[in-house]
């Protein structure tokens, strides 16, 4: 009785091992088709991406063109209004001077002496 009950637990064992074994062989190969399809598909999209990536790197180019001009344009603002202060304090102290002649380089960017009355400017602005 004993050694039937020792040969059925051995032989459910090695069935129960079998059938592992045979789940995980059918489970790998069932991964294994699935990562040869995606493979495949990767390949035939392949010749339709790779016009995409040369559009993408001529465009990161072109962006990085931009960004080193819009560097430039911020640059000269900046130049810009502080040209504009430097004038609107040289205005300011020449509106209120009583001096008949005014030094100056903002006309021409030369320094040259100016009639105080030509250069004043109206308080519109």
């Amino acid at each position: 009785f004993f050694f039937r009950q020792r040969r059925m637990f051995i032989f459910l064992q090695q069935t129960r091992t079998d059938a592992s074994i045979k789940i995980q062989r059918i489970f790998r190969g069932h991964k294994g088709r699935e990562n040869f399809a995606v493979a495949i598909a990767l390949r035939s999209l392949e010749h339709k991406a790779r016009p995409l990536y040369s559009l993408l790197e001529n465009e990161g180019g072109e962006i990085k063109r931009h960004q080193d001009a819009q560097v430039g344009v911020k640059r000269a603002l900046e130049e810009a209004k502080n040209a504009v202060s430097e004038l609107e304090k040289e205005i300011a102290i020449l509106n209120h001077t009583n001096a008949k002649y005014w030094d100056s380089d903002q006309i021409t960017g030369t320094p040259q002496r100016y009639v105080t009355g030509l250069l004043r400017v109206s308080n519109i602005l």
